[in-house]
């Protein structure tokens, strides 16, 4: 078996781990517990059985991982193992199922997500018909970009005006069919648009053939999110300013749910990889440091697609670039695991960037003027 991707079925894991599971989702793509991290009681914690995909996510606390992390931390057996140990134990566990998918998926009448080509020419047009207000314009021109690259990453504005918005839907179902595009649904027959209530920015997410994947959103101010404490009371937290334009799920009539993407941008015959997070953060990254070749990962947890664009793209030399919340987030911590985990094999050197204590990432580059940046920048990630 070395050399392949082995699944390990996360349900199953969670199921030999005593995890209390929602009957009713047992035969379901996604299997919904009580988080175990967090103790949460309201089944926050999602299973995710897909072959491609097999993890683990709450969304109380923000724990995710795949199942020997599950095992290694709240294995039956209260041992103290390794990811290694806990690895091994699971391949020769009986009742955890590996290297196949094993469950057929009831229930899935959502439309198919439509093919790159066709995707990528919808949002255009999409996009074409959208404006960049002139505060999100001052934002980006602020973190350093320049006129010529904020046109040509077709940046856009949340299109909030609902008399604008349904002038700019019917044109573009006058000239496509919307049926498995992500970010739209249907209510009462007619053709709507998703996460319109708050103002925010579009942000094309590309391949490598620079065809757009899907739109992220970056709030301009996240709405806060109610959670629920191991105590069992409620906390308000401040919301995720960034998510999929996507309408997955029961309550999108017609929608597409989005799947986790990762952003290319920069010189593709380089021999180097610069991963960070965010598809905006990439293009700032790249564009200031002279076109490197960036990968922006949608969120530290978002891998699914990492080890096979790694792969494409075989650089001899990846450069880690994550945010630095990793020294005090364990969340980030554990996705910073997988994420060497991943490109490790794939390449001949790899290499963590730690930005100055009192910053935060690229975004915090932004100190001075962007001439600055560009020389401070450069001269860093060539040392690399």
């Amino acid at each position: 078996m070395n050399g392949k991707y082995i699944y390990i079925d996360v349900v199953d894991t969670a199921v030999l781990c005593n995890l209390e599971i929602q009957e009713s989702t047992l035969h379901n793509e996604e299997v919904k517990a009580k988080c175990p991290y967090c103790k949460d009681y309201k089944y926050r914690m999602y299973l995710c059985r897909r072959s491609d995909n097999a993890t683990f996510w709450c969304h109380n606390c923000g724990t995710g991982g795949n199942a020997v992390n599950l095992y290694k931390d709240f294995n039956p057996y209260g041992k103290t193992l390794t990811s290694k140990e806990a690895f091994e134990e699971l391949l020769h566990e009986p009742s955890v199922r590996c290297d196949e998918f094993p469950y057929e998926i009831y229930g899935n009448d959502k439309p198919t997500i439509r093919g790159i080509n066709e995707r990528s020419e919808i949002y255009l047009r999409f996009l074409s018909l959208l404006d960049l207000e002139r505060k999100h314009y001052i934002n980006l021109h602020n973190r350093g970009m320049n006129d010529e690259i904020i046109k040509g990453n077709m940046y856009r504005s949340i299109p909030t005006d609902p008399t604008f918005r349904r002038k700019v839907i019917a044109q573009l179902e006058s000239e496509f069919d919307l049926h498995g595009m992500p970010g739209f649904y249907t209510r009462d027959g007619k053709w709507q648009l998703a996460n319109c209530r708050n103002s925010g920015i579009l942000i094309p997410v590309c391949n490598k053939g620079n065809l757009i994947q899907g739109l992220q959103i970056r709030l301009d101010e996240p709405p806060p999110k109610i959670v629920t404490m191991p105590d069992g009371t409620k906390a308000e937290k401040k919301g995720e300013r960034f998510r999929w334009l996507s309408t997955g799920g029961e309550y999108y009539q017609n929608g597409t749910a989005i799947s986790s993407y990762i952003h290319v941008v920069g010189n593709l015959k380089s021999d180097t990889v610069y991963l960070t997070e965010g598809a905006m953060k990439a293009d700032i990254a790249s564009y200031l440091s002279g076109g490197k070749l960036f990968l922006g990962l949608t969120g530290v947890q978002n891998v699914r697609y990492l080890s096979g664009i790694i792969s494409e793209l075989r650089p001899k030399r990846i450069v880690e670039c994550i945010d630095m919340d990793v020294r005090s987030n364990p969340h980030v911590q554990r996705a910073q695991s997988k994420i060497r985990a991943i490109c490790m094999p794939l390449c001949d050197e790899y290499k963590p960037f730690t930005w100055p204590i009192e910053q935060k990432g690229i975004d915090d580059w932004r100190a001075t003027c962007s001439t600055t940046i560009l020389i401070v920048l450069s001269a860093l990630l060539n040392k690399m």
